[in-house]
């Protein structure tokens, strides 16, 4: 049997893309720094609602989370690679060396994917840390080990700046962005910890209530130079006047919790299933929004807002293209 659908997750990871949107748009500033505390690792917590241990003494087990879970975004992966650095070629005429070398870039992944496809890298890491932490909730059966194993990771994922010893495509980095699990190994663990316990003291208004004001707080701390904290994943880039794995460890998660405490009090309101449908679509807006933002500059639109709507519609035209709408307002969820 299908399970319903929970409709507020789909407008969480829709504030998460409509972020991810805007944080490209205004490419630098304040704005920017702040929704970047917590846009990408708000994904990789709802990553971890969907995790379920598996057999992993048995091969067959891993052929089915492979199937399921790996297969069909490696293909989309790729895929939509090809396809978007082939545009980017025709569009701004680059020779045959571009599109070799940009071409291969997809293979080796990470930060030396850039132009239209610069978001990539969440890809390449979202499988690998799924993978990573399903095998750690499949082989070790305590939860305070568990938990003990991913803030050890994310302790080592802060004890350096970058990757100095590996060069690739003039980059500072390892294939993949290996190095990045570290740190989002923990956000999908949280995720997992959250959905598999009690996660509905997400729908207390106490809770969301707390949530937001601690949020809040930060953000008037931070405009007042009280503290000082910048995080890109991909770039593994963590500057903070605090210890970095106590940020890393609380900022994300507070604001990704209190984005999600907001998720549900607006699903209550008419109109919530625009966010939602957003929300189903997050996967090509992420892969087509840096290409559509450009795009939109070179037809003259300046405009920041109608930039990141045009970003946001025609991903989902795309989609509504080649499957008939729906009317059925139940959604369901992946088990």
């Amino acid at each position: 049997m299908k399970k319903k659908r929970i409709e507020w997750i789909d407008i969480a990871k829709a504030y998460g893309i409509i972020a991810v949107v805007i944080g490209h748009a205004l490419v630098s500033g304040t704005t920017t720094h702040i929704i970047y505390w917590w846009h990408m690792p708000l994904f990789f917590i709802v990553a971890g609602f969907f995790l379920k241990p598996i057999d992993a003494k048995k091969l067959s087990a891993w052929q089915k989370f492979f199937n399921k879970r790996l297969y069909r975004d490696l293909l989309i992966y790729f895929m939509a690679g090809i396809g978007l650095i082939l545009l980017y070629s025709i569009l701004y005429n680059e020779d045959w060396q571009y599109l070799v070398n940009h071409l291969s870039r997809l293979i080796v992944g990470g930060r030396t994917l850039n132009l239209y496809t610069s978001t990539f890298w969440f890809i390449n890491v979202y499988l690998v840390s799924i993978s990573a932490v399903t095998l750690l909730i499949s082989l070790v059966k305590s939860r305070w080990l568990q938990l003990g194993i991913v803030l050890t990771m994310l302790f080592l994922g802060t004890c350096y700046d970058k990757i100095t010893w590996l060069r690739l495509y003039s980059f500072q980095t390892m294939p993949w962005n290996l190095d990045i699990v570290l740190i989002a190994a923990f956000f999908i663990y949280i995720g997992y910890l959250f959905f598999h316990t009690n996660y509905h003291w997400i729908e207390n208004p106490a809770a969301i209530a707390g949530l937001v004001t601690l949020a809040g707080t930060l953000i008037v701390l931070y405009l007042n130079h009280d503290f000082n904290f910048q995080f890109s994943m991909k770039s593994h880039e963590i500057q903070s006047s605090l210890p970095k794995v106590l940020v890393l460890a609380t900022i994300p998660l507070i604001f990704s919790f209190g984005v999600m405490g907001l998720s549900y009090l607006t699903a209550h309101f008419e109109g919530s299933f625009i966010l939602a449908t957003i929300g189903q679509h997050t996967m090509i807006i992420m892969y087509l929004h840096n290409a559509l933002l450009d795009i939109a500059s070179m037809a003259g639109i300046d405009n920041i807002a109608t930039k990141v709507i045009v970003a946001l519609i025609v991903p989902m035209l795309i989609t509504l293209v080649k499957r008939p709408v729906t009317k059925n307002r139940s959604l369901y969820l992946d088990s």
